[in-house]
């Protein structure tokens, strides 16, 4: 049996594609770069809390950040509208204080597209006896109306929520614990998703595979995210626990209706899996780069299953650790691409994965290091496609440099907590845009998180007009490189043009320009 933990509280070496050829790498650009919440934001509101759990999800017109401690609301343009704290947010949603008293732990959310809601859980931290909280908004504003209901999680402790969606069921997996800490097994939860956006959502017609066996179906199970239609069944991922080298899957079948089963467990075999170690900062000083399960999001597209995990790299003489991303063929249980992102001077970690509906994927984690200042910890990322079959993966790229080559925070002890999970998507409303929300150390004490929105579109952008009443609006891809600028003249014959200076509002991932149509005549333009 492998080690089970409790977890509430250059030169770059790409190793083992599986391809017959290689597919060009999608472009990359930066749209938008916000710093989320902080350690001394969350402190005024819920205490000094370590680590955050970076959680957050984009929706139709909005990104929210879901953290221990926090809920908060932006713009698309990183602009935060509200930030309550979590043991506000849940009584607003129909949540008891008593039911909460004990305290919270390991927020996560998703926006399902189809239903237009969005979907959260969060659990208490009672000795025994914890529940499990889910929620779901009223509309597609995650800054309206919530409703929530609890149910036990386990008779112990459960730990480790996860969270997944698809178009039929809401699908919550805990670790369980006893009242001492021991590892007793694995639960998955499976409600109706017609019944949490029913109103009043409802548990009548939940299924509960309780006190599964974690040798058989594996640890810290993953409910799939699908945005689409789907296979009609649901189903679960974990890393199996009785050796490495395995990944354990279970289909969920009826998980749409009362009295769901389970299928029989597939046990998959990979090329790679070991235990990572604490990842090393320039100080010498160590975080916890947590174990080899599935920390984040897994998630489907098409007949694909996109995953990552962090493990350690025995080929690396220093034991680094690596992230390990693979892509499972849904339909006949074959693993169609794997590898590693590992360098033997840099530990990768807390990995987590997104594709679209093109083949294009983005791969989001942190760095660190011995070396001084390469080795502070650092957001990085990676970019992959799917294509005929193959998967082709490239080289790691910076996204925020870490600005201290050490991180602890008062009262822990080494490996510093860190994660324990982090959250990338695509978003709803393009498919050419994709967000990650990271953690990084904001000081030498204290933690940030960092929110990110990538676009890998390669059309060149269309610019629209329309009327709006008495204006007319002007309007472009909010996933445009931003070094197309709008420009203006008012005689296509001079050849001189001139940057229009109103700032664009972004209405559903659109850049809106809007102008007096009663203003003088002139001609309009995207151009770089």
């Amino acid at each position: 049996m492998k080690p089970i933990s409790l977890i509430t509280c250059c030169r770059y070496v790409l190793i083992g594609w599986f391809f017959c050829g290689i597919s060009p790498l999608p472009a990359q650009t930066v749209i938008t770069n916000f710093a989320g919440l902080n350690y001394y934001d969350i402190a005024p509101i819920s205490g000094f809390t370590t680590p955050p759990d970076t959680m957050g999800a984009a929706g139709t017109n909005h990104f929210v950040e879901f953290i221990n401690g926090g809920f908060a609301v932006y713009d698309k343009t990183g602009a935060r509208s509200s930030l309550i704290s979590d043991t506000a947010f849940w009584p607003n949603a129909g949540i008891s204080q008593a039911t909460i008293a004990a305290g919270l732990t390991d927020p996560r959310i998703i926006f399902d597209a189809q239903s237009g809601r969005w979907f959260a859980t969060e659990l208490t931290l009672d000795t025994t006896g914890n529940k499990i909280l889910v929620g779901r908004s009223d509309t597609a504003d995650p800054s309206g109306p919530w409703k929530a209901l609890s149910f036990t999680a386990n008779s112990g402790f459960g730990d480790f929520d996860t969270l997944g969606v698809d178009a039929t069921g809401v699908y919550i997996g805990v670790d369980d614990f006893d009242a001492t800490n021991n590892f007793t097994g694995v639960s998955m939860f499976s409600i109706p998703k017609s019944d949490l956006i029913a109103s009043p959502p409802t548990l009548a017609r939940m299924t509960k595979f309780e006190n599964l066996d974690d040798l058989t179906y594996g640890f810290t199970l993953q409910g799939v995210s699908n945005p689409d239609a789907g296979p009609g069944h649901g189903l679960f991922i974990a890393i199996d626990n009785a050796a490495y080298g395995y990944i354990d899957r279970t289909t969920i079948n009826g998980s749409g209706a009362a009295g769901a089963t389970l299928g029989a467990r597939v046990r998959i075999s990979t090329v790679y899996d070991a235990y990572p170690n604490p990842a090393v900062m320039p100080s010498g000083q160590t975080v916890d780069a947590s174990d080899d399960r599935f920390t984040s999001a897994i998630k489907q597209i098409g007949g694909y299953v996109y995953m990552a995990n962090t493990v350690s790299n025995a080929v690396l003489q220093g034991g680094q650790d690596a992230v390990h991303w693979l892509v499972l063929n849904e339909t006949n249980n074959t693993i169609i691409g794997e590898g590693l992102i590992s360098d033997s001077n840099y530990d990768f970690f807390q990995p987590a994965i997104a594709a679209n509906h093109n083949g294009k994927i983005l791969l989001s984690f942190n760095r660190s290091g011995t070396l001084s200042p390469a080795g502070n910890i650092s957001i990085y990322a990676a970019v992959g496609t799917l294509a005929h079959g193959a998967i082709t993966m490239g080289a790691p790229f910076l996204l925020k440099q870490g600005q201290t080559g050490t991180y602890s925070v008062s009262g822990d002890t080494q490996p510093f907590r860190w994660g324990d999970y982090s959250a990338t998507m695509v978003d709803p409303t393009d498919d050419d845009l994709f967000w990650t929300i990271q953690e990084i150390p904001n000081s030498a004490t204290s933690w940030g998180t960092q929110v990110f929105l990538i676009s890998m579109a390669t059309n060149r952008p269309a610019l629209a007009i329309a009327p709006s009443g008495n204006n007319v609006q002007l309007s472009w891809p909010l996933s445009t490189d931003r070094a197309y600028q709008l420009q203006t003249t008012t005689d296509l014959a001079s050849g001189n043009w001139s940057s229009v200076t109103n700032v664009p509002a972004v209405v559903i991932n659109q850049n809106v320009v809007t102008l007096n149509q009663n203003g003088p005549a002139a001609f309009y333009r995207l151009a770089k």
